[in-house]
């Protein structure tokens, strides 16, 4: 145990480095100091304050931790119009993941316009979660959101996801759901699908599940 280099740090003294560094950060304005300090000291304020900076991640975080029961609020809903105003801001900030559980919270209120573009908007940034749903609604599969019916990008979405390397279980459903949308298209749709598939991989960023990298 006494062979180990004099500067190396412990994992505590590491923490502390952390949090000095970001904490410095944090007081210069940078939200993602300030969000980082929230990982470091799972302190609710410095997610608000990240959030407040307008960082999207903090904001989906922060919407989350308020519907665990985290904060104080004394009016009756008054948590869940703090929820779903961070869960916005969130997805009008680009945070993929906030964008599908916005467009959740007005699916509840039947308000079918936002939830179409929001779900579009995620499955078009890579969100494996988004490409899924939007690939069912538009192949009508079912027809829920009621997107115009357009089997070849249904399929060829589909088919992406299941060609995932490592995709776990969307990957092997994606691979049972294909032959249940293929039944309903001929093979020049499938050969289309195919092609709008390539397409999309070239025009689009890689799917991806979107972990979120820091918070309590």
């Amino acid at each position: 145990m006494g062979n180990c280099p004099e500067d190396q740090k412990t994992p505590y003294e590491w923490l502390m480095l952390a949090r000095k560094t970001a904490s410095t950060r944090a007081a210069q304005g940078d939200a993602a100091a300030m969000y980082q300090m929230n990982s470091a000291t799972a302190e609710l304020e410095w997610l608000e304050k990240a959030a407040e900076a307008g960082h999207g991640e903090a904001q989906w975080l922060l919407a989350n931790r308020y519907k665990e029961g985290r904060g104080t609020f004394f009016w009756p809903g008054s948590r869940e119009e703090a929820a779903e105003k961070w869960l916005k801001a969130s997805a009008e900030s680009g945070y993929v993941p906030g964008m599908m559980e916005y467009a959740e919270i007005l699916y509840k209120r039947n308000d079918l316009e936002p939830v179409r573009y929001w779900v579009k908007k995620a499955a078009e940034a890579g969100y494996i979660k988004a490409v899924f749903s939007y690939a069912s609604y538009v192949a009508h599969m079912p027809d829920q959101l009621h997107y115009p019916l357009d089997r070849v990008t249904g399929y060829g979405l589909i088919s992406l996801i299941a060609k995932l390397d490592g995709g776990g279980g969307s990957a092997l459903n994606a691979q049972e759901f294909l032959p249940e949308i293929a039944e309903k298209m001929t093979p020049d749709q499938i050969k289309q699908a195919e092609a709008f598939a390539n397409e999309w991989q070239k025009n689009h960023p890689p799917l991806s599940y979107f972990v979120n990298k820091y918070g309590f």
